[in-house]
């Protein structure tokens, strides 16, 4: 009964690593016949070769690996070559896994009794490693944001439970207590890796609510920007009205000197509420107007080269999302300088079908990398901040377009692309 059960688990492991396997790669689709066959068809094989206790042919290899094929092929979106390339390399890893195991079992062991079921759990183990392995490479290409020392914990559960299944398949432990060991150790590994999807995701979704809420607050500042605008053209309408009366005055009177220093007055007015861009896209202006606002209070000026249309075929969320980001970490930079003219330096234009944005801004303190390329944020809370140059990243590929940030001579420049074409 315990040879059954652990069989049974067995099976199950072998099916999680294939699901998590694939499912690093590739999206998965809506569940289908095919798919739940494929499954079923390669839970029953599994079962036989666990029977006959990992004992098999060629043949049975062929068709092992058959049938994780098309899981792939009926339960993922993994249409190309990479899919085979895939196959190759976990079919590769897996055999050259048991084959690594039994062979060192064979030289250090004087039990040949229980060796197949030890190199079995034991090889099953150092390949669920693998796959964790695989996930977190592939996560981090996707931008996760689970700390580097969560890492290490996780790795320590299946090096351990290796220690212990070696441990107890060497010792006079009762059949049935041996069994529930291996399948407890079996479990823990992968319920550890599942709750580290689960946790990665948990991470996504705060990085998520603090970029929607990045999102809110330039929003907040563009609503705010625009009523300023509206209570001053109010109130200038109103100051204008007294103005004109007074000139009227002046007029009537003859008072030359009185006639010109209104004037002067009118034409101070309107230089001192003249807004900095005056592109014609509406959106554009409204948010470096309002950025600028905010830039003055710091003494910090903005040098612009705009050349775009009124109208670009881009979201204005994501309009909105780019600039404010990249011109908020160009002002937290700029505010710092002690040295350096507070310049920040905005130039777009339109090219090739490409909306293109160059902002530099002088930088005094050092610029850091992940080990993803990514920039650091220079905040004492990063797990709160760093997410701007993120979100910059995810709407450049969601335009299939980049973005570029470098650092040379002091001056950080941050380079974006957008493409117009259909995405």
């Amino acid at each position: 009964m315990g040879r059954v059960i652990l069989n049974a688990v067995m099976v199950m492991a072998t099916m999680w690593i294939v699901r998590r396997f694939w499912g690093s790669f590739f999206e998965k689709k809506k569940l289908s016949v095919r798919f739940a066959a494929a499954w079923t068809f390669f839970c029953i094989f599994q079962m036989y070769v666990q029977m006959n206790e990992g004992n098999g042919n060629v043949w049975m290899t062929i068709c092992n690996v058959v049938l994780i094929l098309l899981i792939a092929v009926s339960g993922y979106h993994c249409a190309g070559k990479q899919k085979y390339f895939l196959l190759v390399m976990l079919s590769a890893v897996w055999a050259l896994t048991e084959l690594l195991v039994f062979f060192i079992l064979n030289i250090i062991s004087d039990r040949p009794e229980g060796l197949d079921a030890a190199g079995a759990v034991i090889s099953e183990l150092l390949v669920i490693m693998f796959i964790y392995a695989v996930s977190s490479y592939r996560s981090r290409q996707k931008g996760e944001l689970v700390p580097n020392n969560f890492y290490f914990y996780l790795l320590s559960f299946p090096v351990g439970s290796i220690y212990i299944a070696v441990n107890v398949f060497y010792t006079k432990a009762h059949t049935f207590s041996l069994v529930c060991t291996i399948i407890i150790l079996l479990v823990f590994n992968m319920m550890i890796f599942e709750l580290y999807i689960k946790m990665n995701a948990i991470f996504m979704y705060e990085c998520d609510n603090a970029v929607y809420a990045q999102q809110v607050e330039i929003i907040s500042g563009n609503t705010a920007e625009q009523k300023k605008i509206m209570q001053e053209f109010y109130r200038e309408k109103h100051d204008l009205v007294n103005e004109l009366v007074s000139l009227k005055g002046c007029i009537a009177e003859r008072d030359v000197e009185g006639l010109s220093k209104n004037l002067d007055m009118i034409i101070q007015n309107y230089e001192r509420t003249e807004k900095i861009s005056d592109s014609g896209n509406s959106t554009v202006d409204a948010l470096i107007n309002f950025k600028y606002a905010v830039a003055s209070e710091y003494g910090i000026k903005f040098r612009l080269k705009i050349f775009i249309p009124n109208e670009l075929p881009i979201d204005i969320c994501d309009i909105g999302v780019v600039l404010g980001n990249a011109i908020d970490n160009a002002i937290e930079a700029v505010k710092e300088c002690r040295s350096s003219d507070k310049v920040i330096e905005i130039s777009m234009g339109v090219k090739k079908e490409s909306w293109i944005i160059v902002i530099k801004n002088p930088c005094e303190h050092e610029v850091k990398r992940d080990r993803t390329g990514m920039l650091m944020s220079t905040k004492q809370d990063k797990q709160r901040h760093g997410y701007g140059l993120k979100s910059i990243q995810k709407i450049a590929d969601k335009y299939q377009g980049e973005a570029i940030a470098e650092s040379r001579d002091g001056i950080f420049s941050l380079i974006i692309v957008l493409n117009f074409r259909e995405f």
